[in-house]
């Protein structure tokens, strides 16, 4: 088997931020110290046993080469040395790390002191994402973030200085007014190795609840985020971020030279990801599920020596078809045909010749060959372009 990457979720944050969406839980230190045992187990599990799921059977993957590790959440650098170490030991029991494996921490700007940052990389965490957002106080406190803007390069200097090889910095756009280029001056100032800048969203949470900043938005407290804002800006956003070193390599995200995100890289080329924890989700030899979002029942079960419930994704090959077009559409190189074929096992990948012409002649899609890749102007209107490739 090709190698695989790995992703574990931390549901664990100190607070909820105001636009969060994501599976987490306000931090209580003994369900932590339950829960990083709980996904030790559900490594060992899995590797061993593979997994169950609506009668289809995935492997077991003891052995199998893992080429990238993301810790995800939530918060993970909240966790304490020995839960870090437990999770990552579980990897090294049961799987091989390929030389230079990318092994990715989230960690939020005021979690990061000199000394955590030495246990991470003792650990072998090469490569941290600091969740940034805005070097703006007004905005970061809008948001609910528990760092002001100054502790961004301060902890961005404690993890280099703890000899980690790369970092990385998110940004949010569209919060109180356009203040995005200045957060990216600032942001280059640093010179990170690598800046995702993604425009704020107000979708409901993965329980089909609705965000605190969606909330406040719908009673007039707040303002939605401007997209023809963002259009207009986000030309100027991608200039400036290349005159810093940083050039775009997908839709959201920038990379000095050797510095792209090879986690994310797998999920734009639909290659495996193994996902372990609460809410993850995993994709398996064209195979996709997800874990219960509900942390109580996830607990529950591991400690019963049981597998967590299960969800397969139920989109047939059409549907998988025109996912993998426009994940790997997002991505400056573009996609060719043979890939989608090799990713999806469908060898009537290419859509209607109709629908590619209207796409080509409007200059928003170019083709080479079998590859197909957005224009400039393609990349602003990539929404539309999609429409193209659903069934």
């Amino acid at each position: 088997m090709e190698p695989a990457g790995i992703y574990l979720h931390l549901p664990f944050c100190a607070s909820r931020c105001s636009y969060c969406a994501f599976t987490t839980v306000t931090d209580h230190q003994e369900t932590r110290a339950e829960y990083c045992q709980s996904l030790a187990e559900e490594i060992r599990r899995v590797a061993r046993h593979g997994r169950s799921m609506g009668g289809v059977t995935l492997p077991a993957q003891h052995g199998r080469r893992i080429s990238t590790v993301y810790l995800g959440g939530g918060t993970p650098s909240l966790l304490t040395h020995a839960q870090m170490e437990q999770v990552l030991a579980a990897i090294h029991d049961h799987f091989i790390l390929a030389e230079g494996a990318e092994v990715t921490l989230e960690a939020n700007p005021e979690t990061v002191t000199c000394q955590a940052a030495k246990v991470w990389r003792a650990l072998g965490v090469n490569r941290v994402s600091l969740g940034a957002q805005s070097f703006r106080d007004p905005v970061l406190r809008a948001l609910g973030r528990r760092h002001d803007g100054q502790r961004i390069g301060a902890a961005l200097r404690q993890v280099r200085q703890a000899g980690i090889r790369q970092v990385s910095l998110d940004i949010i756009a569209g919060v109180q007014g356009d203040h995005l280029l200045d957060d990216l001056r600032q942001a280059a100032a640093l010179a990170p190795d690598h800046l995702s800048m993604y425009l704020l969203e107000l979708d409901e949470d993965e329980v089909g609840g609705v965000t605190n900043l969606a909330r406040r938005v719908q009673a007039g407290r707040a303002h939605a985020p401007d997209e023809d804002w963002f259009a207009a800006v986000y030309p100027r956003a991608v200039e400036q971020l290349a005159r810093a070193g940083l050039a775009r390599y997908e839709i959201s995200n920038f990379a000095r030279p050797g510095c792209k995100s090879q986690h994310n890289l797998r999920y734009w080329r639909c290659q495996d990801v193994l996902g372990f924890g609460v809410a993850s989700h995993s994709l398996v030899a064209g195979e996709r599920h997800g874990i219960t979002r509900d942390l109580s029942a996830y607990l529950a079960a591991v400690r019963g020596g049981k597998e967590p419930a299960l969800e397969r994704d139920s989109a047939g090959l059409d549907q998988r078809t025109a996912e993998a077009w426009i994940l790997g559409l997002r991505l400056d190189e573009g996609v060719s045909v043979d890939e989608i074929v090799r990713r999806t096992g469908n060898r009537s990948a290419l859509p209607p010749m109709k629908r590619l012409a209207r796409a080509i002649s409007a200059g928003l899609l170019v083709r080479q060959g079998d590859r197909l890749r957005l224009t400039a102007r393609g990349v602003l209107l990539s929404n539309e372009v999609f429409q193209a490739f659903l069934p």
